[in-house]
């Protein structure tokens, strides 16, 4: 595997993570783990910008 396919993966990876924590926090009983789980979900959003904008970046200069 290669940079490119290790950040895609790890794109992929961060995606079903918030899908996954705004589920929960959907399905919370209570508004601190409601809290909580929206919290992390926006945590992992920003990982996957972050690994978004390096996969650009890499991209650019591998052209």
């Amino acid at each position: 595997m290669n940079l490119i396919e290790a950040l895609q993966t790890a794109l992929k990876d961060e995606a079903e993570a918030v899908a996954n924590y705004r589920q929960m926090a959907s399905q919370a009983d209570d508004p601190e783990t409601r809290v909580m789980h929206e919290q992390i979900a926006r945590e992992e959003e920003s990982h996957y910008k972050r690994l978004s904008e390096r996969l650009k970046a890499i991209k650019l200069f591998s052209d």
